[in-house]
């Protein structure tokens, strides 16, 4: 066993000359089957209560422990996910509560922060939040890992999160808890 790592250090030692630079040699390195330091994974949580209507008159309640909701029917909750340009989502997960028989939509939007586009904003990503119970207090997750470019965040650009159909009434609850958000930089 030691005979086979003398051997191996060598050839590594003969692959990488003197004047190789730090690139080359991850290259070699990379190239002999050595790995290199990966990136880590950081992670945000964004509370229910950075998230509110997309428009001022649909207003909303904070349920504090439950999490947000509007109080105008059909009405969404937005907030802005403001990440390091460079930086790469690699998931998203929605923390809410749905107990209705409707979807909630989840929609993770881009817009141009320097000038105007006639298009509007651009998805990054779409998906839903179905209704679902869990005990002991209906609070359930979503992990979303999908993402346009892949979960690139770019320059010049304004990312956020509209979650749609937020209400609690006599009968229903769908709010927002919040969301965890996993990139890499």
């Amino acid at each position: 066993m030691a005979a086979k790592k003398k051997a191996f250090k060598k050839t590594v030692k003969k692959s990488v000359p003197k004047k190789a630079t730090a690139s080359k040699a991850g290259v070699l390195k990379k190239a002999a089957g050595i790995s290199g330091p990966r990136l880590a994974s950081k992670v945000v949580y964004v509370d229910s209560c950075f998230f509110f209507p997309g428009a001022s008159s649909s207003g909303y309640i904070e349920n504090f422990q439950e999490g947000r909701n509007t109080v105008t029917p059909g009405h969404g909750l937005m907030a802005a996910i403001p990440l390091p340009v460079g930086s790469t989502i690699r998931t998203i997960t929605m923390y809410y509560k749905n107990t209705s028989k409707e979807d909630m939509q989840f929609i993770f939007l881009k817009k141009h922060i320097d000038h105007h586009c006639f298009s509007g904003e651009v998805e990054v990503s779409l998906d839903f939040l179905p209704p679902a119970t869990l005990a002991p207090d209906n609070f359930v997750e979503k992990v979303i890992n999908h993402f346009d470019s892949g979960g690139l965040i770019k320059d010049k650009y304004l990312y956020f999160v509209e979650i749609t159909n937020t209400i609690k009434s006599g009968e229903e609850v769908r709010t927002v808890r919040g969301m965890r958000i996993e990139y890499t930089e």
